[in-house]
This record gives structure tokens, C-alpha cells and sequence, in this order.
């Protein structure tokens, strides 16, 4: 194992979040998509959609834009204010949403399913 400096891991760090180009191109955004896709359906701004959730703003625009994905906890707050199901936030399975949710996603013609 080689020995890294911590500054050096720190640059390398912050080298790849200032160069995600879009959202297609970054680790979690199928995670980030779906929970866009909710957010933009509700009609809310993120901090009024964070604000109802109890999480940070910045922390759900890391999840929208994919940099960072969605903890257990976060996805449990938008479960329980918003009953999107973590099934549905983590693997794209809409089985466990509820109906209109379930028929307004299947008819959303902007996002993609995940397999």
C-alpha cells in the first residue's frame, strides 16, 4: 500500500467534483433524476422541497446532480414526507409508489426507467 498525503487526496478530491460535466456523467444520477423528477412534480423550489424533508439544500442539490447519492436517512425523510418509496428512490422500482405517483412517473416521458 502506498503512502498518500492527505493534501494530495484532498486535490484529487476536489479535481473531480469541479469537473463533472452533467448529470448523465456522474455516479448517482439515476438516483438524482428520480428525485428531480418528484421535486419538479410537487412544483417546489429545493430549499421548499428540502425544507419539508428536514435536509439540507445543498445536500439535495449534491443528490440531484449525482455528485453524491442519497443516504438511508435522507431517503427515509423524503419516504415519510412525501411517500416515495426507497425502492423507487435507490433502484427505479415504482411497484411501491403510490398510484398517482406510480401512473404519473410511467407517463413522464423525461425520465429514464432504471433496469
Amino acid at each position: 500500500m502506498a503512502f498518500v498525503k492527505p493534501c494530495e487526496t484532498l486535490v484529487r478530491h476536489n479535481q473531480w467534483h469541479c469537473n463533472v460535466p452533467n448529470m448523465t456523467d456522474t455516479p448517482f444520477s439515476d438516483v438524482g433524476e428520480r428525485i428531480k423528477w418528484h421535486r419538479t412534480l410537487e412544483g417546489l423550489t429545493q430549499k421548499e422541497y428540502a425544507e419539508r424533508a428536514g435536509i439540507k439544500r445543498a445536500q439535495l442539490s449534491n443528490w440531484e446532480l449525482g455528485t453524491q447519492c442519497a443516504s438511508v436517512v435522507g431517503a427515509r425523510k423524503l419516504r415519510q414526507v412525501y411517500g416515495l418509496s426507497m425502492d423507487f428512490i435507490f433502484d427505479g422500482i415504482d411497484e411501491a409508489l403510490p398510484m398517482t405517483l406510480r401512473a404519473a412517473w410511467r407517463d413522464s416521458p423525461l425520465v429514464k426507467r432504471s433496469k
